[in-house]
């Protein structure tokens, strides 16, 4: 059975400026979209602003409500759950975004908000076992200690990723949702979190459902590749194959438009 499962999803954006249909009628952010992800698989969605990545990676954690299709995680399907029900599942499914989405708290600093998430997420109350789970997910994401004191905009772009990861690694997810998370950085530091991202999927058993404009990330990560434009998949495929023969114009140009394989 696939960890995830997502089946004919429909997103309809109803609040485009202007619109004044009935739901049903509303022009569509996902149409039809359809994919599975087998439990320690890496799968990418690729595609650029307004593909739909945005809005896949919301309705998948219950940010966006689903229009049509189902969603099913571990069998279970979330579809129309409540924010009440869906919090056992996010908590499974963690999203990290990219910097420029303005993922972190400015107002806190590294070492509150990730003990918030510490505590949300559960385990021993005593202070000791708090800072232990803090500074192992830390840790894990190769984020230094002495950034505790700082809040997110005194650290450099890479490291408000390793904040981002390490809050996430508190939950003890078995998914992680990957929207962009490596835009904007340079060649170097992106091939650094990724290649981190693998290491934490062999090491921690993780299952990668990675969305990104860039082809040559998905190359990186994925064994499967789903093409998404305008909300709908357009190509499905193996890295290889996608590579080597694409079938669609627009894989095309994200083809042309590839940054060297990191």
């Amino acid at each position: 059975m696939a960890l995830l499962e997502i089946t004919n999803l429909t997103v309809l954006d109803v609040r485009e400026p202007g619109w004044r249909g009935y739901p049903e009628d509303a022009p569509r952010l996902l149409d039809a979209v359809t994919f599975s992800i087998e439990a320690g698989q890496t799968v990418a969605v690729v595609g650029e602003n307004a593909s739909g990545t945005l809005p896949l990676a919301l309705a998948l954690v219950g940010l966006l409500p689903v229009a049509g299709g189902d969603i099913r995680y571990d069998g279970e399907s979330l579809a129309g759950l409540s924010d009440r029900r869906l919090r056992p599942f996010r908590s499974r499914m963690q999203v990290l975004f990219s910097d420029a989405f303005g993922a972190l708290p400015a107002h806190q600093t590294v070492a509150r908000l990730l003990l918030s998430a510490r505590r949300l997420a559960g385990g021993g109350r005593d202070r000791a076992s708090q800072i232990r789970d803090i500074e192992q997910a830390m840790e894990k994401a190769r984020l230094s200690l002495l950034t505790r004191s700082r809040h997110p905009a005194e650290l450099a772009p890479e490291d408000r990723q390793r904040v981002q990861l390490a809050r996430a690694l508190l939950f003890h997810p078995r998914l992680l949702i990957c929207h962009d998370y490596t835009r904007g950085l340079d060649a170097s530091l992106q091939a650094s979190l990724l290649n981190r991202l693998c290491d934490l999927r062999d090491e921690l058993g993780l299952t990668l459902l990675v969305m990104t404009h860039d082809l040559s990330v998905a190359d990186h990560l994925a064994s499967d590749i789903h093409i998404l434009s305008r909300g709908r998949v357009v190509e499905s495929g193996s890295p290889e194959a996608i590579v080597a023969a694409p079938s669609h114009d627009y894989t095309r140009r994200l083809i042309a438009a590839a940054l060297p394989r990191p």
